[in-house]
């Protein structure tokens, strides 16, 4: 007597389920667009650091300055010596210091531009744009306080910790920049400015994110050791450029949800165990 066996296997998901998957939708820019943004992101930066979120962040930043500021010749000392251990010529230090005076910044950009243009690529593009947003809107905010608190750079310090001189003379401000133009650091704010915008377009590429904050890290010892800054000319520099690329991003790109769904589907299946028994396997995806 031949025996029939029926098997059944259920498999996938349940009939309707969807998946959400999120995306981002990357518009073509104008080529002022980084201009035309910059008043609103003033707008949205002047309410950012007030909010309950962010209070933590600028207390942090308030208090860290501060610290710095006290002990910013003795660091200065310490980051030269350390230097010297680690055999960094002058010209090694030159170099780390112009990590962030815009050339990078521009060869960056320059490499997506043409990277979008030629490839038709919107997020590529926008990167560029956001990149020019940000450091410019970063870089009026540094360059505001900068002639507001008017503070020595090291390497033409009257004092420990370089003199202060709050709302200087605008003339004597730019026939001698040195002694003005310290506080804080717009080098630190444009690299942070473009690692910020890279790591948030590109989270698939996992090293923008520690090669980028060793730049920063290396302009900062550079700019250090070649008597431009103090220490404490970088935390508000580091929150600037984090900040308004954190806006620039948002603004440059908007959420995608798609939706997949599964469609039923049923498998049938002889199975043979034997030469008197046979059976049927029947798989059913939902």
């Amino acid at each position: 007597m031949k025996k029939i066996l029926i098997t059944c296997g259920i498999t996938g998901l349940l009939m309707g389920e969807i998946i959400a998957q999120q995306d981002y939708i990357y518009t073509r820019p104008g080529l002022f667009t980084f201009i035309k943004n910059i008043p609103g992101d003033m707008v949205d930066y002047s309410r950012n650091p007030f909010t309950k979120k962010n209070l933590w962040g600028l207390t942090a930043i308030s208090i860290s300055t501060g610290l710095m500021i006290y002990y910013d010749d003795k660091l200065l000392n310490a980051s030269k010596k350390m230097s010297d251990k680690l055999g960094l010529s002058h010209q090694a230090n030159w170099k780390m210091e112009h990590i962030g005076d815009g050339y990078l910044q521009l060869y960056v950009t320059s490499s997506l531009i043409g990277y979008g243009l030629w490839y038709n690529d919107n997020r590529a593009l926008q990167s560029a744009s956001q990149i020019f947003e940000s450091v410019f809107a970063a870089g009026t905010i540094v360059q505001l306080i900068k002639h507001i608190t008017g503070r020595e750079s090291p390497f033409v310090a009257t004092t420990p910790t370089g003199r202060w001189r709050f709302f200087p003379n605008q003339i004597d401000y730019h026939r001698r920049v040195p002694e003005f133009d310290a506080f804080p650091s717009g080098h630190i704010s444009s690299i942070m400015a473009m690692v910020v915008v890279l790591s948030e377009n590109y989270p698939e590429y996992s090293f923008i994110k520690p090669l980028g904050y060793l730049a920063v890290g290396l302009n900062a010892i550079g700019m250090m050791n070649t008597g431009v800054h103090w220490i404490s000319d970088y935390p508000i520099g580091v929150a600037l450029g984090y900040s308004f690329a954190k806006i620039a991003v948002k603004k440059g790109r908007t959420k995608k949800e798609t939706a997949m769904k599964t469609s039923p589907s049923i498998s049938i299946y002889p199975l043979f165990l034997s030469r008197d028994n046979f059976g049927v396997t029947v798989n059913l995806t939902l």
